[in-house]
């Protein structure tokens, strides 16, 4: 039997969600102040080059700002007709806190590093917004730039997804939700006319989206093609208490706090049944869902004195033996979040090589999947 933390408490109840968002606020208005100072030193992380926002596709989405970072040659080489590959960054923050800004240090190396184009996602936030909100943005953020592509100067058949820790686990469990809702928009077009397919309510997000089908799923019904993820950190499974992770951690006391991992864990999953969801436990997903909607090529960081370092090194391996090329590594001396340090005289140097490595392995996926459309044009 699995025991959660706060198995007593009423995640429902209304005070206590009450009570979560207050503390929430706090935190974000001091996270604000410490990524402020992650600033420093110099030089100091760009800004968006520009912002767009997703309006609600229906009354369980709500409006996500996109915050693109892009190449300095961007608007001249887009209007001859150049398409960039795009990066989709999901940021930190345990569902409740963050921005997608966090990660600006992370998108110059990949602008800079894959000549791309980088998307940084303001998804919605627990409490307010609990699962699967995130994950529904993400999705909602794919279709987006697909139907913007051409507009935007993307290459929607070059897509990397990345992201920190909360944003790790949506580096997975988005396309695991997107390959899974174009499996079922296919079962409703091929037995109601397009004009009688209902919309997408919250009732379809937590119960009929989360009834996952065994066996083999066909094509994905749509030209998105995602080549790759970059996962740093990520927690992969709500099903397994934070008192247990503590446990079998290198050094416990290195963790993140108890107050903490259980504000982040009842404000985005306050339904005990939804954490054995794929869609919020990626480590639940089955061999076949994992096979068939991940991209082969996987980055996978990990932190030696994180709570999370034992179950990414097993997914790690059940993604190997599922076929997946994953390059992983195990950041020595580290704690979660290594990277996001609030001191300004941190060695941002370490941070930087690791990000630069990662990169040039996103490069080396994008370049080649520039040979293999040149091999298919050359084909027909």
């Amino acid at each position: 039997m699995v025991l959660f933390e706060g198995e007593d408490a009423n995640p429902t109840n209304p005070t206590n969600r009450f009570w979560l968002h207050i503390k929430a606020v706090i935190l974000r208005v001091l996270l604000r102040i410490g990524m402020l100072l992650h600033g420093y030193p110099f030089p100091i992380p760009p800004r968006p080059s520009f912002i767009r926002t997703i309006e609600p596709r229906s009354i369980c989405s709500g409006r996500v700002k996109l915050r693109f970072y892009t190449p300095k040659t961007y608007h001249k080489t887009k209007k001859a007709g150049h398409k960039y590959p795009v990066v989709v960054n999901f940021h930190g923050g345990g569902f409740c806190i963050g921005k997608a800004t966090d990660d600006s240090r992370w998108a110059k190396t990949v602008v800079d590093t894959c000549d791309a184009v980088v998307v940084g996602v303001d998804y919605r936030l627990a409490p307010e917004h609990p699962f699967p909100a995130a994950v529904d943005d993400g999705v909602d953020t794919l279709l987006y730039l697909e139907s913007h592509a051409l507009e935007l100067g993307l290459d929607i058949r070059r897509i990397s997804l990345t992201g920190f820790s909360a944003g790790g686990n949506l580096v997975f469990a988005v396309p695991l939700r997107l390959h899974f809702r174009s499996h079922l928009d296919s079962e409703l077009s091929s037995s109601e006319s397009l004009n009688s397919i209902p919309p997408l309510h919250r009732s379809h997000s937590t119960d009929v989206l989360l009834r996952v089908p065994s066996g083999p799923q066909p094509p994905i019904n749509t030209n998105i093609r995602i080549v790759c993820l970059c996962s740093w950190y990520p927690i992969l499974d709500f099903v397994l208490s934070r008192d247990i992770r503590r446990e079998r951690s290198i050094l416990p006391e290195k963790a993140l706090p108890p107050f903490l991992t259980s504000l982040f864990d009842e404000s985005y999953v306050p339904n005990r049944s939804d954490r054995y969801s794929p869609f919020a436990s990626p480590y639940r997903a089955s061999d076949d869902m994992l096979r068939d909607a991940l991209p082969k090529d996987i980055f996978m960081y990990m932190c030696e004195w994180d709570m999370l370092l034992q179950e990414g090194q097993e997914f790690v391996h059940r993604l190997e033996k599922g076929g997946k090329k994953v390059r992983s590594m195990m950041i020595e001396q580290s704690m979660h979040g290594w990277d996001k340090s609030p001191n300004p005289f941190r060695d941002q140097r370490h941070v930087d090589v690791l990000y630069q490595a990662a990169c040039e392995g996103m490069r080396s996926v994008f370049e080649h999947g520039v040979q293999q459309q040149q091999n298919v044009t050359f084909l027909t």
